[in-house]
């Protein structure tokens, strides 16, 4: 049996991915940024579900990220058979305020690694004619996002790019899922500089617990669903975004954004 590779396994989502794959029996190669978060995660699961996790400390958003994990994967032996391309962050700033090694930043991250690792991962998938890749879009996917406009962008590209995969994966044996979470309890507001007690999505609606999304996408990646909507608000998201004019989502999503603290250079 493969391995099961999850990035952003340190935390929130991500890590409940991790979970759900090791109390289901899969081998684990776990990736993020901070060694110590996942050496304790990769000890808890080794204990409570007898699964190997191999880990790997390493920042993605460096432009040869990916192959560098690819190359040392695949020298070790490990077949990956599931992807999920978890790791991403946002940035709440205007586009003009913000910094532009940090914008570039989440863009490799969110974009540029995630289809790097899908497409280097998922040939060696359709070779074995099996596997399985989940994408994590969102929400803002069906909008655009003043004062965090990179970010939003970001997972439209995703969420198109994985729809169009699914469609060309076929009948290879391996599919493509997106999974599109609303407001989830994980450290992405205090990642994308949004106030604790402000105005921000984050603040005014509840957020779903990580381990509900985590769930939800599992099982629409075990059963081959191209697209999952997590929540009553992304599915009203989505119906909104369109029967709405697209100046008044804009002014919506601005409003629920929050207003940035100022440049970031």
């Amino acid at each position: 049996m493969g391995y099961a590779l999850v990035t952003g396994a340190s935390g929130g989502i991500g890590k409940e991915f991790a979970k759900i794959l090791a109390a289901h029996g899969k081998d684990l190669i776990l990736v993020a940024r901070s060694d110590d978060r996942l050496r304790e995660i990769a000890s808890e699961l080794h204990r409570d579900h007898g699964v190997h996790v191999v880990r790997f400390a390493m920042d993605l958003t460096e432009e040869d990220a990916a192959d560098q994990l690819f190359t040392t994967t695949q020298d070790a032996g490990y077949f990956v058979d599931t992807l999920i391309n978890n790791a991403g962050f946002g940035d709440l700033t205007g586009f003009l305020d913000s910094n532009w090694h940090r914008s570039r930043s989440l863009m490799q991250l969110n974009m540029v690694t995630l289809a790097h690792l899908t497409y280097l991962y998922g040939n060696e998938m359709r070779r074995h004619h099996f596997g399985r890749i989940l994408n994590v879009s969102s929400v803002a996917a069906a909008f655009a996002g003043p004062n965090m406009a990179l970010y939003y962008a970001s997972k439209a590209f995703v969420l198109s790019f994985t729809e169009a995969l699914s469609a060309e994966l076929r009948g290879t044996g391996v599919t493509a899922t997106a999974i599109c979470p609303g407001p989830t309890a994980t450290a992405f507001g205090a990642n994308a500089r949004m106030s604790a007690t402000g105005r921000n999505f984050m603040t005014m609606m509840r957020p779903m617990p990580a381990s509900a999304v985590a769930a939800r996408g599992y099982r629409a990646m075990m059963t081959g669903r191209t697209t999952v909507y997590v929540g009553p608000l992304t599915k009203a998201g989505f119906a909104a975004a369109r029967i709405l004019p697209r100046c008044v989502t804009r002014a919506i999503c601005k409003y629920a954004n929050g207003t940035p603290e100022g440049p970031k250079f």
